[in-house]
């Protein structure tokens, strides 16, 4: 059996689609909810290969279906009604802020934008944590600005 998920990930339990068996009823349940990947029973016939232990206590076993990476739910759910908790890593404030440290296997956002120069670096560091800030609509404003600034840069250097 090839598992999708390893042990360590981050991992929010989907919306069932069929909310009807017992397997849906427990998904729906804990929909939403974060946690980590803490076991894997697929050499077993067990019919739940991932033990999910989460943020605020507790575990229980889900099947591949059920379960969505961390990254990929937050990327999907950029409307959430709810803030979802940061990776429960220390929280150094000068280092490591959990504002940009919640992205799955140790991946900061610093991994990713040093690679976009600085003026679309920053664009994307507003866009990275404008859910963990507590200033969204702020942070997204300081991304367009960002944005707008590159394509002024841009179109003048055209226009040489």
């Amino acid at each position: 059996m090839t598992l999708r998920f390893k042990t360590g990930d981050r991992v929010v339990v989907a919306a069932p689609k069929d909310a009807t068996t017992p397997a849906g009823l427990a998904a729906g349940i804990y929909a939403n909810h974060v946690g980590t990947v803490t076991s894997l029973f697929a050499d077993t016939a067990m019919p739940y290969p991932y033990e999910v232990t989460f943020d605020g206590g507790g575990s229980l076993c889900f099947t591949d279906q059920e379960l969505i990476h961390e990254s990929e739910f937050l990327l999907a759910k950029a409307d959430l009604s709810f803030t979802p908790e940061v990776a429960s890593r220390e929280n150094d404030v000068v280092n490591h802020p959990a504002h940009y440290t919640w992205l799955p296997n140790g991946l900061e956002v610093i991994d990713i934008t040093k690679h976009f120069g600085f003026v679309r670096g920053n664009a994307l560091k507003y866009l990275f944590r404008a859910d963990f800030k507590g200033r969204t609509v702020e942070d997204l404003k300081k991304a367009r600005w960002y944005i707008d600034y590159e394509i002024n840069q841009l179109e003048a250097e055209e226009s040489r």
